[in-house]
């Protein structure tokens, strides 16, 4: 009797890298590994996460989400880390993740020196979007 032949475990991305592209930034996060039968961690804080979610080959990025109000995803993607002296593509290559977001400035209460010139009667506007760091999220991604 034949035995069905034992799947491979799926390959996990061993290195995390996050592209600020607003700040022009890479950062190495500290990572977690949550798998899908295991329980989210108790006092873990969730306004620093970034919940991945991957393929069942593990080639692919199948959903990711933010639940940083500073921090909101633009891209993610899996792919081969660089071998050096590796003698072909075909050898056994680490996964790197990359996560590509947009993150809010640290000083939300001052919008950018172009906004501050705005004319109109939105006051009111002005100060709840200055609160958040829309207004100079606006202007990077206009400035673009």
């Amino acid at each position: 009797m034949q035995q069905p032949p034992q799947s491979l475990p799926t390959p996990i991305p061993q290195f995390v890298v996050l592209h600020d592209q607003l700040q022009q930034s890479w950062k190495h996060p500290i990572v977690h590994y949550v798998f899908e039968e295991e329980p989210f961690p108790m006092g873990m804080p969730k306004d620093h996460c970034v919940v991945v979610d991957i393929t069942e080959d593990g080639d692919a990025v199948a959903d990711v989400h933010s639940y940083s109000h500073r921090f909101q995803v633009t891209g993610c993607k899996i792919s081969s880390t660089p071998q050096l002296g590796a003698p072909s593509r075909e050898s056994a290559a680490s996964l790197m993740l990359t996560i590509e977001g947009l993150t809010a400035s640290n000083n939300s209460s001052d919008p950018p020196q172009s906004m501050q010139h705005r004319s109109g009667n939105a006051d009111e506007m002005d100060q709840i979007s200055n609160i958040y760091g829309l207004d100079e999220l606006l202007y990077d991604f206009k400035r673009r």
